[in-house]
């Protein structure tokens, strides 16, 4: 106790008020130094415990030995002095003991001081490092306090950005709403459009079906009048062979009658009627080339017409046949000259006029009527005028058909517009989505933490606002650029 008070008056003297820690410390040392005095006490304790025992030994000895035999006792006397001596020399180690054991605890205590003075000087670090941390601490302190107003103003500017972005995609959505109207209404525009251009495609239709149905009836009437025509030609082929061989025995006669020597008179009689009948035989073979130009050209018109009217040539050649054979008794026409008429319209469209006109002469059979070349003229007219109208029922089909086929490319057109404003409503509607679903969960995290949003919420906003602006800008080009086509 007297060593450690020492101690702690030179703490006190240096001027340094120690911590209650140390001081806590310091009452644990000095408990210490009193438990180290006291330990030379406790040693002695121990060596009387020692000596007692080894008394109660020697006497239980003694016991035994007054016990025993009375020859034993210098044995004992013996032992009395060897344990003498054993006595003296357990003396002599305890004294020992106790100079070894004044020497420690003076080493102790130097030990304790040192201790003390390492603590005092570990004390002064931690004295430093604290000082260190509570000036970090207050550095840190005001960082945070800068760092939180740093936040607050980059939340208002945060929650400003929010509010004008919201009002533009209020705006966008309301431009949006509008353009859907528009929209709406130019499709329904379209639809009605669509409507009226069926409506017109079922009319021109049923008016193509109607000059089909005239077309056949014009071809069915030239192919019987062509069927009518051939058979006058096959009736002046037969009248001009007649001519001819009228021709000949004429110049038999006449060259008999020159022969034999005949008078003046009737050798120039027989001239005249001569030079007659040669001008009838010309007149009459200018008409017949002329009937065979005409046969020639109808022939052409007629393989035309098979060309054109391909998928039905079957049906329209049996139809003119049928209302030939039909008509035949009402024109003097004989029945088998319509057979050959209809199956000369049935054969191949690579014949020539000369096979028909010879088909002709060999099938058809006549009943010896002449025909006038007032009546063929008349014929021919007819012919042309059937022609005429032929050509424009044709033009007229052509015609219908050119309407169709615009009416069914605006109908095209039309179904593709609808498409694309389909397909740009629903793009438009996929973008609407995603900005609302966007908003959604800004407005879900602003609510759910005070604290300012993630960089990457904040760029995907303003990132978002040009996607939709982007996107109406370029479906108000879109519709600029279909107006103008």
């Amino acid at each position: 106790m007297q060593s450690a008070s020492p101690v702690s008056t030179a703490t006190m003297d240096c001027g340094l008020r120690l911590p209650p820690v140390i001081e806590e410390v310091m009452d644990p040392v000095d408990d210490l130094c009193e438990l180290k005095a006291e330990r030379p006490c406790v040693e002695l304790t121990a060596k009387e415990r020692e000596s007692s025992q080894e008394n109660d030994k020697k006497k239980e000895k003694e016991v035994e030995v007054g016990n025993g035999e009375k020859g034993q006792k210098e044995e004992k006397e013996g032992e009395m002095v060897k344990e003498g001596v054993a006595v003296e020399r357990e003396e002599e180690r305890e004294e020992e003991r106790e100079e070894e054991s004044g020497m420690t605890e003076e080493e102790e205590l130097e030990e304790l001081r040192a201790q003390v003075l390492q603590l005092l000087q570990e004390l002064e670090d931690t004295r430093e490092i604290s000082q260190r941390h509570e000036d970090s601490f207050m550095e840190l302190q005001g960082l945070l306090e800068d760092e939180r107003l740093t936040s607050a103003h980059q939340a208002e500017t945060f929650t400003r950005q929010i509010q004008r972005l919201q009002g533009q995609l209020r705006s966008v959505q309301e431009e949006m709403d509008s353009l859907e109207e528009e929209k709406e209404s130019e499709l329904l525009e379209a639809q009605e459009e669509l409507r009226v251009a069926q409506e017109e495609v079922l009319v021109l239709q049923t008016a193509a079906e109607e000059a089909a149905a005239e077309r056949e009836n014009d071809i069915a009437s030239l192919q019987e009048e062509l069927c009518r025509l051939r058979a006058q030609l096959s009736r002046l082929q037969v009248t001009t062979q007649e001519y001819e061989l009228e021709i000949t025995t004429l110049r038999a006669e006449i060259a008999m009658k020159s022969h034999h020597g005949t008078p003046s008179p009737e050798r120039a009689h027989g001239h005249g009627e001569v030079d007659q009948l040669k001008d009838e035989c010309r007149t009459l073979t200018e008409e017949c080339q002329a009937l065979k130009d005409d046969n020639r050209k109808l022939t052409e018109k007629l393989h035309i017409l098979h060309q054109k009217t391909s998928s039905s040539d079957l049906y329209l050649s049996l139809r003119a046949s049928d209302e030939a054979s039909q008509r035949a008794d009402d024109s003097e026409v004989p029945l088998e000259a319509c057979k050959a008429i209809g199956y000369m319209t049935m054969a191949l469209p690579g014949q020539r006029a000369h096979g028909v006109e010879a088909g002709i002469q060999k099938d058809v059979s006549f009943e010896g009527r002449t025909v006038t070349p007032g009546s063929w003229h008349g014929g021919v007219d007819e012919v042309r005028s059937l022609r005429d109208q032929l050509q424009q029922a044709e033009e007229k089909a052509t015609q219908v058909q050119r309407q169709c086929e615009s009416l069914k490319e605006e109908f095209q057109d039309l179904q593709g517009l609808y498409e694309t404003s389909q397909k740009e409503r629903a793009e438009l509607e996929a973008e609407l989505k995603l900005c609302r679903a966007e908003l959604e969960r800004l407005a879900g995290r602003k609510a759910q933490n005070s604290s300012p949003p993630p960089e990457s919420s904040i760029i995907s906003v303003p990132f978002i606002g040009m996607v939709v602006i982007v996107a109406l800008l370029w479906c108000w080009w879109s519709e600029l650029a279909s107006q103008r086509g």
